[in-house]
């Protein structure tokens, strides 16, 4: 199961996680779904600023609401911490921590390490012989091909 992670964000140092209910519920409250709200949010970047994201107020709100319900916290303290972020903080700021909570979902899981594992040492030793040595060579010679 994925870890939350801790926020420190207007309404004080929280957990926030997503989990596929919560992911399910938010695609019900966005248009195109949380994959695509996470696209929106970042293009408020190539606007100038993050506060300029093409992404509706409720949509970040339910981002924020259901990554405190996701990580444990009841839905009326959620909607509460929710509501008294948008009067405390900046827009921008509310975006880049809905942007942060969905990129958390969607990254790579702990069991599923990026790159490669490295090679070990083995274990034991095999009783036959190593099937890497050389053939023994032949006292005849090949004739050449004849081209």
């Amino acid at each position: 199961m994925a870890e939350p992670f801790v926020a420190n964000w207007s309404s004080g140092e929280d957990e926030f996680l997503l989990r596929i209910g919560e992911l399910e519920a938010l695609d019900d409250l966005t248009e195109a779904g949380a994959l695509d709200l996470r696209y929106r949010l970042s293009q408020g970047v190539q606007r100038g600023s993050l506060a300029y994201a093409p992404v509706k107020v409720r949509e970040v709100m339910a981002c924020l609401r259901l990554g405190l319900i996701g990580a444990g916290m009841d839905r009326q303290r959620a909607d509460r911490k929710v509501k008294q972020a948008f009067d405390d903080a900046e827009v921008s700021e509310l975006n880049v921590l809905a942007f942060t909570i969905l990129s958390h979902a969607f990254s790579g899981k702990e069991h599923d390490p990026v790159g490669e594992a490295k090679a070990g040492a083995a274990t034991e030793e095999s009783a036959s012989p190593a099937s890497t040595e050389p053939a023994p060579r032949s006292a005849s010679r090949r004739s050449r091909s004849k081209k």
